[in-house]
């Protein structure tokens, strides 16, 4: 019978070669020879019917037509990976009645620095059978990639065909520099009426709403920088360039050792903050669900 897929010897040629872009790293990688290599991709480009490889002095890179391929069926080689991953810690370690395996999420970068990774020491003493692996963060529009069990997104809470679990952020302080605000504690929306305004691509109405519930309608809302990322906007603050309206989670450490001050009673409460995603198929994955239950506790959200 005539096959109608590639072997998995030729896939993982191919994902090698994609990865590391050199034959003998790919062949160190896999474990065999670069003979091997060579002979796996010769086979799977006689499969295919297209040529593969593309040859720039020492290193080798895929054809756009090969690459195009690797993309889609990369996807599917982490599923396993994991997935092969997954059963072999559990077999190990059913008698003990632990969750065990890998999980692989995808995080908004400064979430991921600022409050994360700080209490992941506390999750890896709780379960130190699970393995967390990061992968690049998803953009707004982008789709949980195959080999992503969940992603922390930054939004309103709509991702159609995902489930979502809110995790935190809603609640936006105003925060600037102490000598720019005229000390350690600083009161009232007058304070704010000669500074520059900071603002995040993705909270475009956040200082309009600031402004309306603390009754400072005269405040310039739609002018001043824009940033992509918190982490450059709070670092904007820090360097005096102006007062940016933040989530408070994003910044409780800096506004806790007095680099950064905000001001008191004057926060604002807004329909967008960080979100745990998930596809409904990953519901019943015992290490998500061990996951979530940890995001739960230590975000105090019931």
């Amino acid at each position: 019978m005539k096959r109608s897929c590639p072997t998995i010897q030729e896939l993982l040629a191919l994902d090698a070669i994609a990865r590391y872009q050199n034959m003998t790293q790919a062949a160190g990688a896999l474990c065999i020879t670069v003979s091997a290599v060579s002979k796996q991709l010769a086979s799977l480009e006689s499969f295919l019917g297209v040529e593969l490889l593309e040859k720039h002095g020492r290193s080798v890179q895929l054809t756009p037509v090969a690459r195009s391929y690797w993309q889609r069926v990369s996807g599917g080689l982490r599923e396993i990976e994991t997935a092969s991953f997954e059963l072999r810690a559990g077999a190990n370690d059913a008698a003990a009645g632990t969750a065990t395996g890998l999980l692989t999420l995808a995080s908004v970068p400064t979430f991921l620095t600022k409050w994360l990774i700080p209490r992941l020491p506390d999750f890896r003493q709780r379960h130190p059978g699970i393995t967390l692996s990061f992968g690049q963060h998803l953009s707004r529009d982008d789709a949980i990639a195959p080999g992503v069990d969940a992603a922390i997104r930054y939004g309103v809470g709509q991702w159609p065909e995902l489930m979502v679990e809110y995790i935190g952020g809603r609640e936006f302080v105003p925060i600037g520099a102490p000598d720019l605000l005229g000390g350690k504690r600083a009161e009232g929306a007058d304070a704010l009426r000669s500074q520059r305004l900071l603002h995040h691509e993705e909270a475009p109405g956040a200082w309009r709403q600031w402004a309306a519930q603390h009754g400072a309608p005269d405040l310039p809302t739609l002018t001043g920088p824009r940033f992509t990322r918190y982490s450059a906007l709070v670092q904007a603050v820090a360097s005096g360039l102006g007062v940016g309206l933040v989530p408070r989670l994003l910044v409780e450490e800096e506004l806790a050792q007095g680099h950064l001050i905000t001001l008191t009673g004057m926060a604002v409460t807004l329909d967008q903050g960080h979100y745990l995603c998930f596809r409904a198929e990953r519901t019943e994955s015992p290490v998500l669900g061990v996951f979530r239950k940890w995001l739960r506790d230590q975000s105090h959200v019931v």
